[in-house]
């Protein structure tokens, strides 16, 4: 078969009448009304079914066909595209291309002949003479050819959905290849696939609770998001299948594109489903592709769900910060641009001394904070059956082949100053993060006290152990990372600025990840990997930065998301302040303000004890860690002993219910005996000691339950233990 319709196969010829003209139901231009319906060849001429796709075509009060009612009666019948059609059976013909045009004339030639209305410069004698372009050889697919080029890559172009579907008859029931019908119509690829990815999606929402919602005016939604790849990624879209495999996101990105129920209910608990609807929050294509620029933005996705306005999300997400900081640098650039080409006068010499100063200082800022990058995310597994059962340092600071085979839930490890116990807690973190090169550049930043945009590069080569070799057992599966660092032999590089790259090597469950990162003096880290993942949330709580509030944003959110403030601030009234209300996150600097019943207004977090303000931070971090890990050095830092043993049950809620491995540090036996005492389920708690004997650091582990019968027989302390 050609690609496009033939000359020989075509002849041009003129009917006596149009009553011979039958208009085509299955035209696809009509595909998207309610009314349509499949027809069969040997019912196209049924008078029902042609006064159905008379009136489809037609539209509400011929609105479909007024600009063509016009143009004939201005300018005659112009044969400038041609009415083609093809035989149904003898002297009678099914129209294959221009049937809004035949029912144009239709209409007029009703008109004219019951009400003799003034046809203007329309001549009359075409209903009795309409030139047609007969195919007596075609077949559908040739058809189907005829429409495409001139509906999908001509001129007259059909809505989206209506050429989407056209493009998938071919693909599906006719068997082309993608290549052949990018040939025979002349649109490229990359147009066919969206649109076939876009049906395909269309197709899960037409299987989901809002399918029956679906309108041809959707369309272009699903198109749009087929196009879209941080869309694609956060459906974990799979080409293989043309399908969305993530569930969850998949369900919220129908419910905001549809009408959601709302859910009254009665006086007696009962819930009413009534009239009552959210209307849809996602609408249009601008609606998709701001979802595009917020979706990786939990605090603002989490406003779109409440709102269900995506202008709000949007004006609550970072992205609107980062546009304006784009739209400020290009707007000093380009005025830059305009002073470089002038004399300046001497008196506006200081003013512009004072902004060159300001320039370089948030430059030098923005150097030092492009160390620490962008930190992973993305896990091997979202569910865990297990944490982690087993872990052996091998090589990291002055732990040398130390081994934990007993680990449990909660995990508490003593020993004098300087026993490594820290370094244990910085281990377990570094294998959790795997060949995240943040992951390491926390640990030392932690290490030193400094903030993260006050980072010497030079320094934190300096920091660096030679060597870091940890392994453990996680989730059943054996988990290893190390690091190394030297300089590259690589001509490439510019060594005037040159540091040191640093490499880490990691894997879990067989699957290997690597990581290069070069690391320069007065410029951006550049940083190579071969796969991204981390083995599950880890969060590190230290006391010594209370003075950085704004590192808790994010936990707080999360908090909030997952409901677990108000189980906070409960256990805060009941435990710690009995007049505390509520603890919220303000204003641009991040500040965190308590509602006290004691005070008129509110104050600021910092202007209560240290202890307060430790139990509500690390109280934030377990919603965040959720089947993951959290580490707390040196837990009793700043909480007074009477609250310890109360703080204690929570930490052991929390961590059941976010599926946490909590690893803390202590130095105080009351703190170890308050676990002892507190915990349910002893067979959940490990304690060690960490001892130094002739040089080298050893580590003596009890399970819960024997460390307790030593301290009820003895009043063991773990801390002295040899």
């Amino acid at each position: 078969m050609s690609d496009t319709p033939q000359k020989d196969n075509q002849a041009i010829r003129k009917l006596p009448s149009l009553k011979n003209l039958f208009l085509d139901p299955n035209n696809y231009r009509l595909i998207h009304e309610l009314d349509y319906v499949k027809v069969d060849d040997d019912q196209v001429m049924d008078k029902s079914v042609q006064r159905r796709t008379y009136r489809l075509l037609t539209g509400d009060k011929y609105q479909h066909i007024r600009d063509l009612i016009e143009s004939f009666k201005s300018n005659n019948y112009l044969p400038v595209d041609q009415i083609q059609v093809r035989p149904v059976t003898d002297g009678k013909y099914v129209v294959v291309e221009g049937n809004r045009r035949v029912a144009a004339l239709k209409y007029l030639q009703q008109e004219y002949e019951a009400k003799d209305i003034d046809l203007g410069k329309l001549d009359a004698t075409v209903f009795s003479n309409v030139p047609v372009v007969l195919y007596a050889d075609s077949d559908e697919m040739h058809h189907l050819t005829l429409m495409a080029l001139k509906h999908i890559s001509g001129n007259k172009k059909w809505g989206e959905w209506n050429q989407a579907k056209l493009l998938e008859k071919m693909h599906t029931e006719y068997n082309l290849s993608e290549d052949e019908i990018c040939r025979r119509i002349a649109i490229s690829k990359v147009e066919l696939r969206r649109s076939l990815r876009a049906l395909s999606f269309l197709q899960q929402y037409l299987n989901s609770d809002y399918g029956d919602q679906f309108s041809e005016d959707k369309f272009p939604i699903f198109r749009e998001v087929a196009r879209n790849a941080a869309l694609k990624k956060w459906l974990e879209w799979n080409d293989q299948v043309y399908q969305a495999s993530n569930i969850s996101n998949m369900e919220l990105f129908f419910s905001l594109i549809s009408r959601e129920p709302i859910e009254d209910e009665d006086d007696d608990g009962f819930v009413e489903y009534g009239n009552s609807y959210h209307e849809p929050a996602l609408v249009k294509r601008d609606d998709i592709r701001l979802l595009g620029k917020i979706i990786s933005d939990s605090k603002a996705v989490e406003q779109l769900k409440q709102t269900r306005d995506i202008n709000a999300a949007y004006r609550a997400s970072d992205q609107i910060f980062l546009e304006r900081q784009q739209a400020a640098i290009t707007t000093v650039n380009n005025e830059i641009g305009t002073i470089s080409q002038m004399t300046i006068e001497p008196q506006y010499l200081p003013e512009l001394e004072n902004a060159l100063g300001r320039l370089k200082g948030a430059i030098d800022r923005t150097k030092a904070a492009g160390m620490s990058g962008v930190e992973q995310s993305e896990v091997f597994h979202d569910r865990i059956d297990t944490h982690f059962s087993s872990l052996s340092v091998k090589d990291y600071k002055r732990l040398q082949g130390v081994t934990l085979s007993k680990l449990s839930r909660l995990n508490l490890f003593a020993g004098l100053n300087n026993s490594g116990k820290t370094t244990l807690l910085e281990a377990v973190y570094l294998l959790c993060r795997q060949n995240d090169f943040s992951g390491l550049f926390e640990v030392i930043r932690r290490r030193g006290k400094i903030p993260a945009d006050r980072i010497n590069p030079e320094w934190f080569i300096d920091q660096l152990p030679s060597e870091i070799n940890i392994t453990g057992i996680f989730d059943g599966n054996e988990a290893e990372v190390s690091v190394k660092h030297y300089k590259e032999d690589d001509k490439t590089i510019d060594t005037s600025r040159y540091l040191e790259s640093i490499e880490i090597t990691s894997s879990f469950a067989g699957m290997r990840q690597e990581s290069v990162t070069r690391i320069f003096k007065g410029r951006e880290r550049e940083t190579l990997a071969s796969g991204r993942k981390i083995l599950c949330p880890s969060i590190f709580s230290s006391p010594f930065f209370l003075n950085e509030p704004h590192r808790y944003t994010p936990f707080y959110h999360k908090s909030t998301q997952s409901k677990a403030l108000p189980i906070i601030f409960e256990f805060i009234r009941d435990k710690v302040v009995e007049t505390v209300q509520d603890i919220r996150l303000v204003d641009e600097l991040q500040r965190f303000l308590v509602d006290d019943n004691k005070y008129d207004s509110a104050l600021d977090l910092t202007e209560y004890g240290e202890g307060m303000q430790r139990i509500f931070f690390i109280s934030l971090l377990f919603a965040s860690a959720q089947n993951g890990v959290v580490m707390i050095d040196e837990f009793e830092n700043a909480i007074h002993t009477e609250i310890i043993e109360k703080f204690v049950v929570f930490i052991d809620e929390l961590a059941k219910l976010f599926n946490v491995q909590v690893f803390l540090t202590t130095h105080s036996k009351e703190c170890i005996d308050a676990f002892l005492r507190q915990v349910p389920e002893l067979g959940e708690v490990m304690a060690c000691a960490l001892v130094e004997h002739e040089g080298e650091i050893l580590a003596r582990e009890y399970s819960g339950q024997k460390l307790k019968k030593l301290v009820d027989a003895g009043n063991v302390d773990l801390r002295r233990a040899r």
